[in-house]
């Protein structure tokens, strides 16, 4: 795929340049249309005909374990622990007229909780389509688990932030503090996109941590996007210096500026140390800790150029010196 393809099909904001964030969705398909070019309408198909909505009687809803997945309790315990009816979603069915029955295709899991907290004689939200042939219900399935993208992190995250999700909106909080800012498949200065690292980040090390440390990457490394195992890998550092009490400002100071000297960029500094474990361990590096592994190439490079040891390197590992 060209740069220009990949430019133009790139995910984009519809509300840019808008007084507010809501925007109708006949300019969004516009929109998306003026980058994709233009579909091949069908103005004669009845959509209506073929896709419909019905409150059906739970006793009529019937899952083939042929054509489905099973049933799993934990993620239905999940469910059941943070059950918001403002959140289901219908049941997607087959309707056999023949045997006027509906055969759930997708969002079993949630069907099952709503008979679990409405009950046998409850009506279930299900959208359907007539069909007798049984394939329909592997389509569907296959269609809506395994074809369809994913919502990534990122977005969950701004739900979380917007909503106001206090540990959501500390994170957003520290990083723009740190001169950062979590982006969506966008490289530019500062820009997070591994949300899922983000997280991880704070809940193991805290946000005070973190925002030294993204605070620190970026005055080191201030026209590159924030390389998250970059990251995890100073954390980590961190907290070893912390552990053998050989923190302060300064001397973690010290270290990005080994590191900035060393490696040509941020993103060398991880794949430099992967490739020396590689050379190093070549059995079993895979299976050793990204962080720690990151960690100990940081400190051995740092051991090397000064006659202070922050604390024992995770790993053994000999990056070569160049003069």
């Amino acid at each position: 795929m060209s740069q220009k393809t990949k430019a133009t099909k790139a995910p984009f904001d519809p509300s840019q340049g808008r007084k507010s964030k809501k925007v109708p969705l006949t300019t969004v398909a516009r929109l998306v249309g003026q980058r994709l070019g233009k579909s091949k309408p069908d103005t004669e198909f009845k959509y209506q005909d073929v896709l419909k909505f019905a409150w059906v009687p739970a006793e009529k809803v019937y899952i083939n374990y042929e054509r489905q997945r099973w049933p799993e309790p934990v993620h239905i315990d999940k469910l059941s622990k943070k059950w918001n009816i403002f959140c289901v979603t219908p049941l997607q069915c087959r309707y056999d007229p023949n045997e006027d029955i509906y055969y759930g295709s997708d969002g079993q899991q949630h069907s099952i909780e709503w008979v679990r907290q409405y009950g046998d004689q409850s009506m279930v939200p299900v959208f359907y389509v007539e069909s007798t042939d049984e394939n329909v219900e592997s389509i569907q399935l296959l269609a809506l688990n395994t074809d369809n993208e994913p919502m990534a992190k990122y977005f969950i995250h701004q739900q979380k932030v917007v909503m106001g999700d206090p540990d959501a909106v500390e994170l957003e909080r520290t990083v723009r503090e740190s001169d950062c800012e979590t982006a969506y498949k966008k490289r530019f200065p500062g820009a997070i996109t591994h949300i899922s690292d983000l997280q991880m980040a704070r809940d193991e090390y805290g946000l005070d941590d973190l925002h030294i440390v993204l605070t620190k990457y970026r005055q080191y490394w201030p026209t590159e996007v924030v390389k998250t195992a970059t990251m995890l890998g100073f954390l980590k550092v961190k907290e070893i210096m912390d552990l053998n009490g050989t923190f302060n400002d300064d001397r973690f100071d010290d270290v990005f500026a080994e590191a900035a000297n060393y490696f040509e960029d941020a993103d060398r500094l991880h794949l430099d140390i992967k490739e020396q474990f590689a050379h190093t361990y070549p059995t079993n590096y895979k299976g050793m800790g990204v962080r720690e592994k990151i960690a100990s190439g940081i400190l051995n490079v740092y051991h090397k150029r000064n006659d202070i040891r922050l604390g024992d390197e995770p790993f053994e590992i000999d990056m070569p010196m160049m003069g």
